[in-house]
């Protein structure tokens, strides 16, 4: 390195592959802080950096333990792990979760994940497929891509595949996928048991490029039939994205009023809440997904055991093993 070089993302990334190539790191990756001090930028280009990295499969990154060199030998088994969200993949706090049981998994079996960022049409959902072009691995991945045109590219390259969180409707694609149902009747029934009789929804409720994203609509709309509360009135359809729930909320409280609301996504809650805050209302509020930092009642979701669960049947089909073509983990809610 030259004393005062400035330097870009691509630099730090070739000088930090070369590193790589001889052995500089093996003891150990440096923290993003000392290599951002390091190359006189600040932690974001680093993060950039390790992420490229990340995706190219020379670096393997879990929340809450770091940074870590993927070894060659583990390189000779490679399987190219799919994803489509709006944040890395280690950053992201749905699926990192199950990613980093995924890389758990498929470390300890011999094999090098590379990881593959999908993007989507921020409007519809629809997968940007016209430059998109697979790795050359001996199996593949999906977190949460269920679209039915991806599915039939995949399913074209001649390798395992298996999918992990939501549910494909194809029952002969080897996928783990939660079962919505109990958690979200256990939180309606919750709801109902204090008085609530007009209970919101937040979330997809339209059909759409994945249309197994309403799994979470169908099972609130199961549960309150069952207890005769179902009003279509009350739901109103949002991307998962943080801030579209916010404005969902809006158009809702626009046209009725609900007494509790039950949203797809806890990362969606703090807009509710900021929103219901804003017009001066208090309203039970219940997530989905059971995140780490959910302060509120939420349907939790066994996420890191889903990706232990795909990566070992991918390496069990990969070694000539027989394994079920689904494996469901239920949900359950948590107050």
């Amino acid at each position: 390195m030259s004393k005062g070089a400035v330097y870009k993302q691509g630099d730090i990334v070739a000088e930090l592959e070369r590193r790589l190539d001889a052995g500089i790191y093996t003891s150990g990756f440096p923290v993003g802080a000392d290599l951002a001090a390091e190359f006189g930028v600040n932690i974001k280009t680093i993060n950039k950096a390790i992420n490229q990295l990340v995706e190219a499969g020379r670096l393997a990154r879990k929340r809450g333990v770091g940074t870590f060199v993927l070894s060659r030998s583990a390189g000779e088994h490679q399987i190219e792990v799919l994803f489509e969200g709006y944040s890395a993949l280690f950053e992201h706090p749905f699926w990192g979760e199950i990613w980093n049981g995924c890389i758990t998994q498929l470390l300890d079996s011999g094999y090098r994940p590379v990881l593959t960022q999908l993007h989507a049409d921020d409007g519809t959902g629809e997968l940007l497929l016209d430059d998109f072009r697979f790795s050359r691995t001996e199996g593949k991945i999906l977190l949460g891509i269920t679209q039915p045109r991806f599915l039939e590219l995949i399913q074209e390259q001649g390798v395992p595949v298996v999918s992990a969180g939501d549910r494909i409707a194809d029952p002969e694609f080897p996928q783990v996928y939660f079962d919505y149902e109990p958690g979200i009747r256990e939180a309606m029934q919750f709801l109902s048991g204090r008085g609530c009789r007009r209970i919101a929804f937040l979330g997809e409720v339209k059909d759409s490029y994945n249309p197994m994203l309403l799994n979470k609509f169908h099972a609130y709309r199961r549960s309150l039939e069952s207890l005769g509360l179902y009003d279509p009135e009350l739901t109103e359809h949002t991307r998962p994205l943080p801030e579209a729930a916010g404005n969902a909320l809006r158009l809702l409280l626009a046209r009725t009023m609900p007494d509790a609301i039950f949203v797809a996504g806890d990362h969606q809650v703090p807009y509710i809440e900021k929103v219901l805050k804003g017009k001066g209302m208090r309203l039970p509020v219940v997530g989905c997904d059971g995140l780490s930092f959910a302060a509120w009642p939420t349907v939790a979701l066994p996420r890191r055991a889903a990706g232990e669960a795909a990566a070992r049947m991918l390496v069990a089909r990969l070694r000539g093993g027989i394994t079920p073509e689904q494996t469901v983990l239920p949900s359950r809610f948590v107050c």
